[in-house]
């Protein structure tokens, strides 16, 4: 008889406490925390209108293709986001007639 079928297996819970796909456990929680803190005295927000005013302006200066649709879709969404070009579909009224069965 083999010494094969009398090697008992090694428990799980032994060597370096992983779960982290092999690298060793670390503290949750982002290193970018300090994201958004600044040390400005004054922080001026740009307003939707400005925002479209600078887009205007480098769709005018640029010629990369990818850049110009990339400006000319924030500039649709900014129009869909203030309503302009959109028209509303009138559903007020019935858009079929009646089921009316056969014989009535």
């Amino acid at each position: 008889m083999s010494d094969l079928n009398r090697i008992k297996p090694a428990f799980r819970t032994k060597g370096a406490v992983t779960g982290n796909f092999g690298r060793a456990r670390i503290k949750s929680g982002s290193t970018l925390n300090d994201i958004g803190v600044t040390k400005a005295e004054t922080i001026r927000i740009t307003t939707p209108r400005e925002y479209e005013r600078r887009l205007q302006e480098a769709l005018r200066q640029t010629e990369n293709p990818s850049l110009i649709a990339t400006i000319e879709d924030q500039l649709r969404t900014l129009r869909i986001q203030r309503g302009e070009g959109l028209q509303r579909v009138d559903r007020s009224g019935p858009t079929t007639k009646p089921f009316r069965p056969i014989g009535t």
